[in-house]
Formats: structure tokens, C-alpha cells, sequence
């Protein structure tokens, strides 16, 4: 016999929505060499520091001077991920299986008639284990390290985690209604985050703030040593990051939505946030 976690009665679910941001890397790129003809070139270097300290110096013959400068930008994400789970217990590994099987069917059925496209909607894990009901075993006072007592107490416990990429935030609340209402048991976390297309972008603009920061700390050191800025002669802008907004924590769900004053019935909210981009540059320019 198989029943569904966490036990007989209307099941619960859990929602983890307390606010949490997740740093998350994925936003790099770098100036190489370009030649503009007249002998001034751009180029990164080997080794470059982690972080310059603003610093007049020479290289060669030449007065230069190193300074770092950063950029961030803020946006609305454009793309979420769910991550929930549907979870069984029962006598036996196989009847377990068959339980996950075909309740994970439902909640895809139910998540296709939503419009969710199927391609969109992937296992990204599933386990089934052996345990032993240690609080019945206690109930019946019994030796926990019998034989007879682990075979009568053995059960078996087993989980089909999924996710679901949405190219529509706002769809986040009525796509979790619908995969709780089709027999998701626990949803872990939801990821606001951008679309290749709009990361690119805010990192463009990122990275424009980053290089006039960097400018600005040069003429003032330039300024102050009776300098003046001539170019750049080495750039390093492959420190990047991409910070997603995660909603994550343990809120339990009922197995029908939460009826409103009104009568209706009162759909899941969560907000997203917004998503911060960030580019940190190092630049040597010359001076005369």
C-alpha cells in the first residue's frame, strides 16, 4: 500500500518563499588586442591584479597609472525557475516508483493544459531509499536492533524532484497553483533570473559605467600629479556576476488554494525582485 508524503488526511505542501538572494556567476568578457593603426593597442594582460590600487607609476618611459572601476545595474527578470517535489512512501521500492510515476504524469498533464510547453518541464532528480519508522518502532516498544523489528518497521521513501522555466514571470503563482493542485508535495525554490538577450544588454551597460568609473579615477590622479590622460593601453574586464533573485524558505501550502474573502479562491503570490548585473574593469592609461 503507498501513500503519499507527509501522511493520511489532506496533504500539505511546502513553499519555501522566505526572501534570499543567491549570488550566481556567469557574466564574463574581456577586451583583446586592437590595433587602430597609429601604434596604440589594447590588451589584457597575463596576470593582471585582482584589485589595483590607484597608482602613478612608469613603465618604460612612460607615466602611467592603474585604477580599477565598477559597474551594476539593476533590472526586472524576465525568466523564473521552479524547483518542487513530489515525494511517496510505501511498502516496497517498486510500489513507491509507481506512485511517483504516475503522479509526476499528472502534474505534466496538468502543467501542458496550463501551457507550459513539455520541453520546458525536467527531472533534475530522483531517488528512492530504504528506512525504518524509528517513531512507530519507539510506539511499540521493541528492540530497535532486532531483525524482526527493522523488517516490520522497513518502509521505503522516494522523491522526483522537476523543474519548470518560464519564460512569463507573472505565470509564477498560477503555474505553482496548478503543479501543487496536481500533486506536487513540497516546491523549493523559485529563481528570478534574465534571459540571455537581456543579461547581455544590462552587461553592456554595466560595463559602460565601469570604464567612465575607471576614467574619472584616472584624470583625478592625473590631475594631481600635473598629468593628463593620454589612453588606455591595458583593460581587464572579465570579472562579471549576474546576482538572481531566489525566493526560498517554508511556508506550507494547502492541496486547494486558500479561499478568498470574496467567495473565490486565492491564488499563490510571489514577488520577483529585481536582478542586479555587475562588471568590475582594470585599466592602465598613459599620461604625458
Amino acid at each position: 500500500m503507498v501513500s503519499a508524503v507527509p501522511g493520511p488526511g489532506m496533504r500539505r505542501r511546502q513553499l519555501l518563499v522566505a526572501t534570499g538572494t543567491a549570488l550566481s556567476t556567469g557574466l564574463a568578457g574581456c577586451l583583446g588586442e586592437n590595433d587602430d593603426g597609429d601604434g596604440a593597442s589594447t590588451t589584457t594582460p597575463e596576470n593582471p591584479a585582482d584589485t589595483p590600487t590607484p597608482t602613478p607609476g612608469r613603465v618604460g618611459d612612460r607615466r602611467v597609472v592603474t585604477v580599477s572601476g565598477t559597474g551594476e545595474v539593476r533590472g526586472d527578470p524576465d525568466r523564473a525557475i521552479l524547483e518542487f517535489e513530489i515525494q511517496a512512501r510505501g511498502d516496497s521500492a517498486g510500489a513507491v516508483r509507481d506512485d511517483l510515476a504516475s503522479r509526476a504524469e499528472a502534474v505534466r498533464a496538468a502543467l501542458a493544459e496550463a501551457g507550459v510547453p513539455e520541453e520546458d518541464v525536467t527531472t533534475s532528480r530522483f531517488s528512492i531509499h530504504e528506512d525504518i519508522d524509528h517513531r512507530r518502532m519507539r510506539e511499540a516498544d521493541v528492540d530497535p536492533d532486532s531483525p524482526e523489528a527493522r523488517e516490520r518497521f522497513r518502509f521505503y521513501r522516494g522523491t522526483h524532484s522537476m523543474e519548470i522555466e518560464l519564460d512569463d514571470v507573472g505565470a509564477v503563482g498560477s503555474v505553482i497553483d496548478t503543479a501543487v493542485d496536481a500533486g506536487a508535495d513540497e516546491v523549493d525554490r523559485v529563481t528570478f533570473t534574465l534571459s540571455d538577450g537581456k543579461r547581455t544588454d544590462l552587461r553592456e551597460e554595466a560595463l559602460r559605467k565601469a570604464v567612465k568609473s575607471a576614467r574619472e579615477k584616472a584624470e583625478t590622479i592625473a590631475e594631481e600629479v600635473d598629468g593628463e590622460i593620454v589612453e588606455a593601453t591595458v583593460v581587464d574586464a572579465s570579472r562579471g556576476r549576474v546576482a538572481p533573485v531566489e525566493r526560498s524558505g517554508g511556508v506550507a501550502l494547502q492541496a486547494t488554494p486558500t479561499p478568498a474573502p470574496d467567495g473565490g479562491s486565492r491564488s499563490t503570490g510571489v514577488e520577483p525582485g529585481d536582478v542586479t548585473v555587475g562588471v568590475d574593469v582594470d585599466v592602465r592609461y598613459a599620461m604625458e
